[in-house]
């Protein structure tokens, strides 16, 4: 904290000269935001040093009624995406929750003025299936099997007999781990995250504007529903998917993860 705490001075007599300039106040957000972007690609070990700072940056757009402004969609986005990733810096091990609270209501406000905007379903998207990440850990940790399908372990089994095109469960039909309270929260933030994620790929169809990271994130939350949610119910989750990964890997001069490449390589011959 030594370092914000030396300048705190001079910060409180920068603050009262831009109380009137709300110009100069949104320039001191985005040198936050800067500096948070930088937190949570290659500084995440100090990510409380900068915590007062992102909660005054809060405070402050707050103050402006920021997100309520048409003509800022641009600064908005860049804000709340800067906000958000520093919030889930370490999504396994859950997030800044009052900032990830206020990155989504930040990106449903923009949405009201931009209901079929790309980039704010697909935020929105982020938001559910990062807020998930936490719960998925948790059960691979508790039951020492995974259950993401994102960001760790071999994703879904699927049959090796073409008559069993559709059974996709990696359990038993008897298994009941999938009712259990840790699978009811996951599904709660993942069923969310499929539904903005499959609304933005539905708004970029329209404006011929899909893209391949796009369609690998939709892919990735519905893999993720479908490893937590029960047989028979998962195997749309995991068909979807596979048709996202098609999509994606299609796109001129695009290249899935060498994750989502292996997944799609290994089981989309079971999906027509």
């Amino acid at each position: 904290m030594s370092r914000h705490s030396g300048s705190s001075r001079h910060r409180s007599h920068q603050s009262r000269n831009t109380e009137q300039d709300p110009e100069g106040l949104v320039e001191q957000v985005k040198s936050i935001v800067t500096l948070l972007y930088g937190v949570a690609s290659s500084c995440s070990d100090e990510w409380e040093t900068y915590l007062p700072s992102a909660r005054s940056a809060m405070t402050a757009l707050d103050r402006l009624r920021f997100f309520r402004d048409p003509q800022r969609f641009a600064e908005q986005v860049w804000i709340i995406q800067g906000l958000q990733d520093y919030a889930y810096h370490d999504a396994d091990n859950g997030c800044i929750r009052d900032i990830a609270e206020y990155c989504q209501a930040s990106w449903l406000r923009v949405l009201r003025n931009y209901p079929e905007n790309v980039d704010s379903l697909a935020g929105l998207g982020r938001n559910w299936l990062q807020r998930s990440q936490a719960t998925l850990a948790r059960i691979q940790r508790e039951e020492g099997s995974d259950s993401s399908g994102t960001s760790t372990g071999n994703p879904v089994e699927f049959p090796e007999e073409e008559d069993d095109i559709y059974q996709f469960d990696t359990a038993p039909a008897t298994d009941t781990r999938r009712q259990g309270p840790l699978y009811v929260e996951a599904r709660g933030y993942l069923q969310p995250a499929v539904d903005f994620y499959a609304r933005a790929v539905r708004a970029g169809d329209v404006l011929e504007s899909t893209t391949g990271d796009l369609l690998a994130s939709a892919a990735e939350a519905q893999m993720s529903l479908g490893n937590v949610t029960e047989s028979p119910g998962d195997e749309r989750f995991f068909t979807e998917a596979i048709r996202y990964l098609r999509r994606a890997e299609a796109i001129p001069g695009y290249h899935l993860s060498v994750y989502l490449e292996q997944y799609l390589n290994d089981y989309g011959r079971y999906v027509n």
